[in-house]
């Protein structure tokens, strides 16, 4: 459907696309630090942004919002999950199947290497889960507590292992102990007295309403992203401060940098895994840079600003939808620049 959208009026993403770009005294002003008063927070909208981008239209646009409906399929799913939450598990002295947990050593060598690509002690899989393939699964289903298998399995291009594309990898796997998986049953009783709901009607009414209100969520944020990126597809963009880029090109390497880290990987075989060229790392350089100069335009353009309270006010209202405890931890792990441009978006949008 088609939505008259007014991108002054509504929050605009809090882009994960947007890396936190440092900023450099020579393109910003100096941060106001006034202890005790409600001062405003500046040092991070790029100075004299007009020299830079021209805007277009930025407001009434037409933006489509997407509209998700929630299926059975999907409310009895999140009741599937929820049974999962609750289960137990039992030991048990018979051949694994489908469904059962196995604790087990697991050493995995990429067929031609000789070093492991994995190596765990006392790893629980659950079979059927598919964690390393449903062949690896399937390798393993008849199997009992002490048994000893090797086999070989072919991977393609969606292995959630990164080094396993598209290679053969051999597994040398003991078995230590096969565990039944014990849900249980979906009853008014269990929801009643375990989940706290007046009954499973009550229950499953409850499930889609919150599934419901996630859609809207990720509808919303859709439509802003478009409109976003509506906005600057009408903007003419004359050049960048130069500190401006090399603190986003720090930024964006440094985050593919600890993304491979967290794979065993080099930048350079992240790169390849993903088919992504130094072109494709540079446009979406500029892409981060020319946000920022967007933003930093219409902020200034609209005087907008962001003091101490409201900055406060905004990690108090995001950390537990992080999942985090306090606003301090949420801060130090994703930095004051990445969130406060995640609030200067939400502020342009006011």
């Amino acid at each position: 459907m088609k939505k008259k959208y007014l991108l002054l009026m509504t929050g605009l993403l809090a882009a994960c696309t947007l890396f936190g770009c440092g900023k450099k005294e020579s393109d910003v002003s100096t941060e106001a630090s006034s202890e005790g008063t409600d001062s405003e927070i500046t040092g991070y909208l790029v100075d004299d942004a007009a020299q830079y981008v021209t805007l277009g239209t930025y407001k009434g646009m037409d933006v489509e919002k997407p509209v998700y409906t929630v299926s059975d399929d999907e409310v009895a799913m999140e009741i599937d999950n929820t049974l999962y939450e609750y289960s137990t598990v039992e030991t048990v002295d018979r051949a694994a199947q489908n469904g059962d947990l196995i604790t087990a050593d697991i050493t995995a060598v990429v067929e031609g290497e000789s070093d492991p690509t994995l190596e765990e002690e006392d790893y629980t899989i659950e079979l059927g889960y598919a964690e390393f393939g449903e062949d690896f699964d399937q390798q393993l289903i008849g199997s009992k507590a002490g048994d000893a298998r090797e086999f070989s399995c072919a991977f393609g291009e969606d292995t959630w292992y990164e080094e396993w594309i598209d290679q053969t990898v051999d597994f040398n796997v003991t078995v230590n102990a096969v565990e039944e998986l014990i849900l249980p049953e979906y009853t008014d009783e269990f929801v009643t007295d375990t989940l706290g709901y007046d009954s499973k009607e009550a229950f499953e009414t409850a499930l889609r309403e919150e599934l419901e209100a996630g859609y809207e969520e990720q509808s919303s944020d859709e439509t802003r992203e478009n409109a976003i990126l509506t906005a600057m597809d009408g903007c003419e963009f004359n050049g960048y401060p130069d500190a401006l880029y090399d603190s986003c090109a720090d930024a964006v390497n440094e985050n593919y940098a600890s993304f491979a880290d967290i794979y065993g990987l080099s930048v350079d075989e992240l790169y390849e895994a993903y088919d992504m060229t130094q072109d494709d790392v540079e446009a979406e350089i500029m892409d981060t840079v020319n946000r920022r100069l967007f933003i930093s335009a219409i902020c200034q353009a609209e005087g907008l600003t962001v003091t101490q309270s409201e900055y406060q006010a905004y990690l108090d209202s995001q950390y537990p939808d992080y999942g985090y405890e306090d606003s301090q931890s949420f801060e130090e792990d994703y930095g004051k620049d990445y969130l406060m441009w995640m609030l200067y978006e939400d502020k342009a949008a006011t």
